[in-house]
């Protein structure tokens, strides 16, 4: 039996040698399956889980499948009315079944590795987990940052995949969109194009891509400098490649509220989070992206510059916790995540201060607002519902379902349709109730439901809807 209070084998700080150790990782991952499976909380947030539970559970079918072949069980027990047994039972039934329970140790490599794959690090889990490091358990489990270790050995062994390579380097592809928009939005419209792409970037031929700007949010906000005088707070803006790129509307709503509320707003140099390389465990090259944002950031943080982010909550996330996390530079990095706000959490924050004016010239009405999981993972609560209900007469219903997407991972060929499995469920959620509108702070998640509902629904910010509440064109 696996010792669940043994956490010497829960190592997550990179520079320990033993992070890096294969036979650790494997010992932590079978304590960490072990405790999962007598849990099961997280059976409905990801495809990791249910994907670890019916291995556990074919492997105990199994063994009872050559038990009746031996004739030593005579009559089937339905896995429901054992599961529930009571402990110390030893009716002969009972003691049959416990012999069947499939354990941990009996999977095989690729069973554990395929829930590794399946990780798209929504981090939902560790909200719900009852024993993650600091709510006082023994067993101190931390399954995203094990996720993100079995990543990193893999890679380091055999090389980041192609795939994650392209996926990883938006800056470059961002680049590239802002230098030929026009062709490269054609991309979505050619089979034959998209088949090749498939094959050489791995990215799913049956992905709706993300439409580039003839103008970028950084070349935009150049020509539109802030004029705050005597202003009431002063901010960066770290505006993130996905706004930068395709999102550029609300990057220039969050720039017109802020001058409206007299804050001071500047766009230092700056680029990609790093997060990309997150997914599979490249720390060399998020350390390469992320130096130069901790110290451009820092130097404003220092001089009295809060930081806000407009895009997707995974770069908020990044910028507050994983810089922290995984780099070397604690004191830059602690002052950063301090000073970050994700902008719908940054106008509660000066609503609270009582800064923020609340001349509306219109109503919100009724929103479906999905929470994005980045966000819940920093838990500050819902600042994007809050945001909204500043203007009066809003209703606003929470969706608490993930979308699915998480960047490059539901762009890939091999998880695509499972991506879209769970969007079908966010969907399905977020039309449940009739609103007057539907809202994501992600754009990785509004693009995602937009597919997934074939154009039906597709989600606003809470920055735009703020943005015509007080009648801005």
């Amino acid at each position: 039996m696996l010792n669940h209070s043994n956490t010497e084998n829960a190592i997550y700080d990179i520079n320990n040698p033993l992070y890096w150790d294969d036979k650790s990782l494997q010992n932590e991952m079978d304590r960490v399956y072990d405790i999962c499976l007598g849990c099961r909380l997280c059976f409905n947030l990801c495809p990791s889980f249910p994907s670890l539970f019916n291995a556990i559970d074919e492997v105990g079918d199994k063994k009872r499948e050559e038990a009746e072949k031996q004739g030593r069980v005579e009559k089937e027990i339905i896995r429901d009315d054992y599961l529930d047994l009571p402990e110390g039972e030893h009716a002969s039934e009972a003691s049959i079944e416990v012999e069947f329970r499939g354990e941990v140790t009996d999977l095989t490599k690729e069973q554990k590795w395929e829930v590794v794959d399946l990780c798209y690090q929504c981090k939902l889990c560790d909200p719900i987990c009852p024993y993650t490091p600091g709510k006082e358990h023994e067993f101190q489990l931390d399954f995203p940052k094990l996720m993100t270790r079995a990543q990193a050995i893999r890679s380091k062994k055999n090389g980041v995949k192609l795939n994650d390579k392209f996926l990883s380097n938006t800056d470059f592809i961002g680049f590239l969109g802002s230098i030929f928009p026009f062709m490269l939005n054609l991309r979505n419209k050619f089979k034959l194009l998209r088949f090749l792409m498939e094959k050489i970037t791995g990215i799913s031929k049956k992905r709706d891509l993300p439409v580039f700007q003839n103008e970028t949010f950084k070349d935009w906000i150049k020509k539109n400098v802030s004029n705050s005088v005597d202003p009431i707070d002063k901010v960066v803006i770290f505006g993130t490649c996905f706004t930068n790129a395709h999102d550029i509307e609300v990057g220039k709503a969050a720039v017109k509220i802020l001058d409206h509320n007299n804050v001071e707003y500047i766009y230092p140099k700056q680029q990609c989070c790093g997060a990309p390389y997150l997914s599979p465990g490249d720390f060399d090259n998020f350390e390469k992206q992320a130096k130069p944002n901790i110290d451009e950031m820092y130097q404003w943080v220092k001089n009295g510059y809060k930081i806000i982010v407009t895009g997707p909550p995974t770069c908020s996330l990044t910028l507050k916790k994983e810089y922290n996390d995984y780099l070397n530079y604690k004191k830059k990095s602690e002052a950063i995540s301090k000073n970050t706000y994700d902008i719908s959490e940054y106008f509660v924050y000066l609503n609270k201060k009582k800064l923020l004016k609340t001349d509306f010239k219109n109503s919100i009405g009724s929103v479906n607002y999905h929470v994005s999981c980045h966000l819940k993972a920093q838990k500050m609560g819902f600042k994007g519902r809050d945001v909204m209900r500043i203007v009066p007469d809003t209703k606003v219903n929470l969706i608490n379902r993930c979308s699915g997407m998480d960047g490059g991972w539901g762009m890939k060929e091999e998880f695509f349709e499972e991506s879209m499995k769970v969007a079908e469920r966010c969907v399905n959620d977020l039309n449940q109730k009739e609103v007057d509108s539907v809202c994501s702070d992600c754009s990785l998640a509004s693009h995602q439901i937009k597919q997934a509902s074939n154009g039906k629904t597709n989600p606003s910010h809470p920055i735009l809807e703020l943005y015509k509440a007080y009648g801005f064109k």
